[in-house]
């Protein structure tokens, strides 16, 4: 079992990889980033809950809970650089090359084509509104939403990169190491949990079923369209990952 000092540094690595929040690391040791995903779901749960207690603080207000959960979305983007939105983004833009080396050429430009910009605009979109719905049955419900599906797709960060080699020596998944099957079997389970703690178990559970599914479909097509899984790659993962959970949970809350 692993002291409570290693399971802390996992998840001071985890806050480095997936936020923008300063992280002050006082250890002597470098951090084990390959060994934090299994804490990818904390984080979650913990950049999304602010966000979304304030959405619901808004909507208390008498905003409407379309814009409430648009707000509580961009909470998020903020505190996590928008940096999974940017991964969408690049792979939507990377569709348009013509072999492997072009589009990670592509995906590694800082500028947001037209691809992915309307992929930012349908997921965010989608998500946006299935929140929404949620908010107009119980304001809380859209914030247990909210927390769950922060908690779950992050998982599916951790079973992907898990799960694929990346493209190149380059880049943040390469430098982040590729985690054990074990650390990203717990980091489903630590996700599962949390998602139900907030949703209920059979909501939590069909969410994760259509997660994994569509995670390791865009897993195989990344492998054959890219030759492997980068950080965008997973940052796509976790945001189409996401509105899939979130849509399941419009269906089954």
């Amino acid at each position: 079992m692993r002291s409570a000092v290693h399971l802390y540094q996992d998840i001071m690595a985890a806050a480095m990889i997936l936020t923008r929040i300063p992280v002050q690391w006082n250890f002597e040791s470098q951090p084990e980033t390959k060994r934090s995903y299994w804490a990818f779901p904390v984080i979650g749960v913990g950049v999304a809950a602010i966000p979304g207690i304030l959405g619901v603080l808004l909507i208390s207000t008498g905003l409407p809970p379309l814009a409430s959960a648009l707000l509580s979305l961009g909470g998020i983007a903020l505190l996590t650089g928008g940096l999974h939105q940017d991964g969408l983004a690049d792979v939507a833009d990377g569709l348009g090359g013509r072999d492997p080396a072009h589009r990670l050429r592509i995906m590694r430009d800082s500028s947001i084509g037209t691809f992915g910009t309307i992929a930012l605009v349908i997921f965010i979109t989608i998500s946006a509104i299935c929140l929404a719905d949620l908010a107009g049955k119980n304001p809380w419900a859209m914030l247990h939403a909210l927390v769950a599906s922060a908690a779950l797709s992050r998982a599916m960060m951790a079973l992907q990169r898990a799960s694929r080699n990346t493209p190149d020596d380059t880049g943040l998944a390469h430098l982040t190491g590729k985690p054990e099957l074990s650390i990203a079997g717990f980091s489903l389970i630590l996700g599962l949990v949390l998602a139900a703690t907030f949703v209920g178990i059979n909501a939590a559970l069909a969410a994760l079923l259509g997660a994994v599914s569509i995670t390791l479909a865009l897993g195989w097509f990344l492998d054959k369209w890219l030759g492997g899984i980068n950080g965008d790659g997973l940052g796509a993962t976790q945001q189409i990952s996401e509105t899939v959970i979130l849509m399941t949970f419009v269906m089954m809350l």
